[in-house]
């Protein structure tokens, strides 16, 4: 990583081809954090000081920043762009508490955070902070008077020059007493100011100490990192926003599932630009980043990604002004639409020009609101960084509540190319759809495929809505939590595939569904059960609040003879007046296995 003069920014050069790996592994989790954050399946909406700061190398200045908040008031927040969020080029801020925690960005500021919480939110905006728990200050190390928050500690007893980030911030030690208290203080402090979203950053840095097959530090291991992560994700419950900006994301993102809401996909924006969005490295790697560009990020992570209890995946942030046309711009819009990344505007009041435009998409930004998550086509059931070719990174896919398709084709080549999705063989339709292109607002009427001829670093983004009294959700599409995952190993499935793994403790499955009034529903699931013998899962659903609709109900699957015999299995289930996340799970109560194909949903009158 280029870390130049230690900024706390990564910029846009490859992280480390083979970081340390404890020997600890911990397992896996039955599910991510669950909070309204990943309830609601998307990102924020939000603008950050990162392009200044990256061009500059310096701090932004407070003149600028209330620029740019003004700036986002007037032009963004009716849009939904509703939180100011600082970035890195920290280590000036040494003006600290009297428990040792920053006071400003930076020294050089007049003002300090509280005041500019309270100038935020009088915008009716939120403010969101980059910073990690984990650091100490040098100058609060170095003061005796300054002492852990509900304790006698020195600040200066967690953390020492012997084990540091570089030469102005420190890392604590979570084995120190106090520790605990140090962090979840620092948590309390941004959220007693009104920080909604905190950025942790240089997170993998922590746990290994080693960056591009070098040592740079100490490396505290797995279980000190999740206990650092735990303490924060404690101490944020469902108040405060956790993005994981450098995660480790070892074994597939095992440690920070359960304390994340949010992880880092892809290296950073640095100069932005199409290059950035779909060049640099295309192979995949051990150690973050996996993966440099957000198209195989998105790809690569896509399966613990997902509407409830699963990650929200970060591109990091985007610069409208920094792609050289508006099929490029278009693209980024929608590839993060897709993959219900935030959508972070660095562009400033002075760089924006003409491109402000692409953010305030009001289709790009409906399927934000409903919490759309979409995920790449899967060619067979095999991990992405194994097999490249098992996930098409340029043709996306994925259901809003209401049983609707959202496809996203893109043409991430250098020519004009064409670009496919089949109804039937891809959505698993019986008949032709009603079909609107949503970038030009064209309605396409009932097509059975679309195929459209795609300039180069072109999309289009396409919502299909079937026809029918059932409301027919697809497995493959869905969230897969606790070791589910896609498969298409055995003949007769609709669609372009189905789920398995749905034969352990706690694995299970959420769909978002929409009910037109509070009610019983009738339910139809499609599935294989071959175990040799009656298999049962738990179903229950839940409001977009986390609020119960239906504890748990057990449900029970008759076997066939084999696991390509697809059968239907009729049931009903409770439902709430709008989105319900409905969740299918293996409980330690059931018995069996089963692969499911889709379930349907109809009214009982």
């Amino acid at each position: 990583m280029n870390n130049k003069k230690t900024r706390l920014r990564r910029l846009a050069s490859t992280v480390c081809a083979a970081l340390l790996v404890s020997s600890i592994v911990a397992a896996m989790p039955a599910s991510a954090r669950e909070s309204s954050f990943t309830r609601g399946g998307v990102g924020p909406l939000y603008w950050s000081t990162y392009e200044y700061q990256y061009t500059k190398d310096a701090p932004m200045d407070e003149r600028e920043w209330k620029k740019n908040i003004d700036w986002i008031a007037a032009e963004y927040k009716s849009y939904g762009y509703d939180m100011i969020v600082s970035d890195g080029w920290i280590e000036g801020a040494q003006r600290t508490n009297k428990n040792g925690y920053i006071v400003s960005h930076n020294d050089g500021w007049k003002h300090d955070w509280a005041y500019w919480a309270d100038y935020i939110q009088s915008k009716d905006m939120k403010l969101g902070v980059y910073y990690n728990p984990l650091w100490v200050t040098r100058s609060a190390a170095g003061d005796a008077s300054k002492t852990i928050v509900g304790t006698n500690y020195k600040v200066g007893s967690i953390a020492s020059s012997d084990d540091k980030f570089n030469d102005d911030l420190y890392w604590v030690d979570v084995t120190k007493p106090g520790a605990k208290q140090y962090i979840q203080g620092y948590v309390e402090y941004f959220k007693k100011m009104g920080v909604k979203y905190l950025r942790i950053d240089f997170l993998s840095w922590y746990e290994t100490g080693v960056d591009k097959g070098r040592k740079i530090g100490k490396a505290h291991g797995v279980q000190n990192y999740q206990t650092a992560m735990r303490w924060m994700h404690e101490a944020a419950g469902d108040e405060m926003e956790i993005s994981l900006v450098m995660p480790h994301l070892d074994n597939h993102g095992t440690s920070e599932l359960p304390y994340g809401d949010m992880v880092r996909i892809n290296e950073d924006l640095a100069h932005g630009g199409w290059e950035n969005l779909s060049g640099q490295r295309q192979t995949w790697r051990s150690g973050w980043s996996q993966w440099a560009n957000p198209f195989l990020g998105f790809t690569g992570f896509s399966d613990i990604a997902g509407r409830g209890s699963q990650m929200i995946l970060d591109g990091d942030f985007l610069r409208m002004n920094t792609f050289k046309n508006d099929e490029e711009r278009k693209s980024a819009i929608s590839l993060f639409t897709m993959a219900g990344s935030p959508i972070a505007i660095t562009d400033q009041h002075s760089t924006i020009g003409s491109t402000g435009k692409f953010y305030k998409n009001e289709n790009m930004l409906s399927l934000h609101r409903q919490g759309f998550v979409g995920k790449p086509l899967y060619y067979n059931g095999n991990s992405y960084s194994e097999d490249f070719y098992a996930r098409d990174s340029e043709r996306w896919l994925g259901q809003l509540p209401d049983g609707s398709w959202v496809v996203g084709l893109f043409n991430r080549s250098d020519q004009t190319a064409v670009r496919k999705i089949d109804y039937r063989d891809h959505l698993g339709l019986g008949s032709a759809a009603s079909t609107k292109e949503l970038w030009t607002n064209r309605q396409l009427g009932a097509l059975s495929a679309y195929e459209p001829s795609l300039p180069a670093h072109g999309t289009s983004v396409v919502q299909i809505t079937p026809n029918g009294p059932h409301a027919r959700y697809q497995a493959e599409v869905a969230t897969w939590l606790g070791g589910t995952h896609f498969n298409n190993n055995h003949s007769g499935y609709s669609g372009f595939g189905f789920v398995d793994g749905l034969g352990h403790t706690g694995a299970k499955l959420v769909v978002a569904v929409q009910a037109p009034a509070d009610g019983t529903y009738r339910m139809n699931y499609r599935y294989g059960n071959a175990t040799g013998a009656v298999s049962t899962m738990q179903v229950s659903t839940a409001d977009e609040q986390g609020r119960v609709v239906q504890t748990g109900k057990t449900v029970t699957f008759p076997q066939a003879a084999k696991w390509s015999t697809w059968m239907t299995k009729q049931d009903t289930v409770k439902l709430r007046q709008g989105v319900n996340l409905l969740t299918l799970e293996r409980t330690a109560g059931d018995r069996g296995a089963i692969n499911l194909d889709y379930i349907e949903l109809q009214h009982v009158r």
